[in-house]
């Protein structure tokens, strides 16, 4: 049997080693095992952990760099947004290059850099511009790129089929990625043009 101490404290009491029977001595002996087999897993373990930061920075400098893809928010987004007639009548031609977004129950979800192609109802797209947010508010304006002088001149729907495009069927939705927007927008700027 291993040597033992002359006492052992268990649970903050101190006991003297010889009153222990020979069962607790053996079990006692047991203890201080597994106590330093323990000691000796905790002292592998740091080495494997060492071991596996010194591999993992070995793996990060052998692989290339990865391509880096745009996020969502760095692309330009496309939305249609749909206006009345009667709305348009009313505000046409547009007597300033701003237009608050406020006027369009649909807009709280258009963020800085997005473009906005205006449709009317019953005469076509009018217009596109980009959003841009106020430095000193949260209120968010369209900036208009290209419009129609009168309504008249507006692209009507049935176009927009050159364009891989068809009308909007609710007051704000995203253009396809499919659709031809540049071609759209130059047409758009020889309408404004003429």
């Amino acid at each position: 049997m291993a040597k033992l101490p002359r006492s052992i404290v268990i649970e903050g009491r101190r006991y003297p080693t010889w009153a222990l029977s020979v069962k607790a001595r053996k079990q006692l002996v047991n203890l201080y095992h597994v106590d330093a087999h323990i000691a000796e897993l905790h002292q592998r373990l740091a080495q494997h952990q060492v071991a596996r930061q010194h591999y993992q920075l070995l793996l990060a400098s052998a692989l290339p760099e990865p391509n880096r893809q745009p996020s969502v928010s760095e692309s330009t987004r496309y939305f249609w947004q749909s206006v009345s007639k009667e709305w348009a009548q009313k505000h046409w031609p547009m007597g300033t290059a701003t237009l608050g977004l406020s006027v369009f129950e649909s807009a709280g979800h258009y963020r800085q850099g997005d473009q906005i192609l205006c449709y009317v109802k019953g005469h076509g797209v009018v217009g596109c511009g980009g959003v841009e947010m106020d430095t000193h508010s949260t209120k968010r304006h369209l900036i208009w790129h290209v419009s129609v002088p009168t309504l008249d001149k507006a692209i009507p729907a049935k176009v927009l089929k050159e364009f891989s495009l068809r009308h909007p069927s609710r007051p704000s939705q995203t253009v396809p990625p499919t659709a031809d927007i540049e071609g759209l927008l130059s047409a758009l700027a020889a309408k404004a043009a003429s």
